[in-house]
């Protein structure tokens, strides 16, 4: 159980009615804009917040942010992973056994780079079963399958179609974006043309069906949300508008708009007049620890802090010629103000609690905790403060 300790220096135990431990179940909201072959985050510039960081792009752990590319002396200030190769084998994972056998001495410097960002993908596939698709398919079959009690549609092969053979539009979501899952009944699609909404969907139903609920085919699933894994499969291939563009990657050939070909990145410039909307909530777990730490009545009336004694405690008084001692004598310095002038009220233990460390059972420092303001603790007086923190 961890303790507690003021600036004052005298640890403290926490008592089981002292520490509670909660999970807070929170739901992000995210927006993702697709025009002109650029995603938009929370309709924000991603470089204006993060140098580094591409536009559409979260950033891990936000490093890099705003750092030069090189210094005035041609060398890189961006910071970077290295793993020194030694007798461990110790490497990153993308180094394989043989290029780490071959390609490196013992003594020389395996690095990484950073920033580390990640950003959604949008991919098309065919009605027919390309090598690519069948990569996609077989890797996600068993997780279609798993879905099924949601929703028959959900099935990799059944009445209402078979994955193979339809022509599927996949958008990925990295989990960093949602958290554990995406939440039911949230995810929202919007396709716009000229600016003018044309279409939207939602699994309304809660049921992973994504349903046009606005637009020519409105009350058709369209696609289904793979909420655990964070995949929109978009199924439907219909026509929705006479607008026509050549939204196929190196095909100027002209489509109607439809499902298939939302959130079309690549085409951009032969399809200028088309953007996209992908909203959603995500489902995200923060375990949190709050804890009482108690300054009673009589205790916390002594500080380490050397003006809490009228002269330092390192004063010393020597005894012949290799003995020495502290003096026991020194006073502590009394803080108590007077009503009157030129006359010293008497005296009572004064501390100032500006800080509360959290330790291990260890004493190994967890965390500290400054107060706004140093708060005055007089022996008659106790105070408890509230500590919470994130884990």
């Amino acid at each position: 159980m961890p303790s507690h300790i003021p600036v004052y220096g005298n640890f403290f135990k926490f008592d089981k009615e002292d520490v509670f431990r909660n999970r807070i179940k929170t739901h992000p909201k995210v927006n993702f804009f697709i025009y002109n072959g650029w995603v938009y985050y929370n309709n924000e510039n991603q470089k204006g917040i993060n140098h580094h960081t591409p536009v559409g792009h979260v950033n891990l752990y936000d490093l890099n942010v705003f750092r030069n590319l090189h210094s005035s002396s041609g060398d890189s200030q961006l910071i970077y992973p290295f793993i020194t190769k030694q007798g461990s084998f110790s490497s990153f994972k993308t180094i394989s056994t043989s290029d780490f056998n071959l390609d490196f001495a013992f003594g020389d410097s395996i690095t990484g780079s950073y920033p580390l960002t990640s950003s959604i993908t949008v991919n098309r596939y065919a009605a027919s079963l390309g090598a690519d698709k069948r990569t996609v398919l077989y890797a996600l079959k068993n997780t279609f399958d798993y879905y099924t009690p949601l929703s028959e549609e959900y099935a990799y092969s059944s009445s209402y179609g078979d994955k193979e053979v339809q022509a599927l539009n996949i958008i990925s979501i990295p989990s960093i974006f949602y958290g554990s899952s995406i939440k039911k009944g949230s995810v929202k699609l919007k396709f716009y043309v000229t600016g003018t909404l044309i279409a939207e969907a939602s699994d309304t139903k809660r049921d992973g069906r994504i349903i046009q609920i606005s637009g020519s085919s409105t009350g058709q699933t369209i696609g289904l949300a793979l909420y655990n894994e964070g995949f929109l499969v978009l199924t439907s291939s219909v026509g929705m508008d006479p607008h026509r563009e050549a939204y196929a990657t190196g095909d100027d050939t002209a489509y109607s708009a439809s499902w298939h070909y939302f959130g079309a990145t690549n085409s951009y410039e032969n399809a200028p007049s088309s953007s996209y909307s992908i909203e959603f909530k995500g489902v995200n777990y923060i375990e949190t620890v709050t804890m009482f730490a108690h300054a009673k009545e009589n205790q916390v009336n002594f500080s380490n802090n050397p003006t809490f004694l009228t002269r330092s405690i390192n004063d010393t008084a020597f005894v012949g010629n290799n003995i020495y001692y502290e003096d026991a004598k020194v006073k502590i310095k009394n803080i108590v103000s007077s009503s009157y002038a030129n006359y010293s009220a008497s005296f009572q233990p004064v501390t100032y609690i500006s800080k509360v460390g959290i330790y291990d059972k260890d004493k190994n420092i967890l965390a500290i905790a400054g107060v706004a303001q140093p708060v005055r603790k007089l022996e008659e007086r106790k105070y408890t403060f509230k500590l919470k923190l994130d884990i």
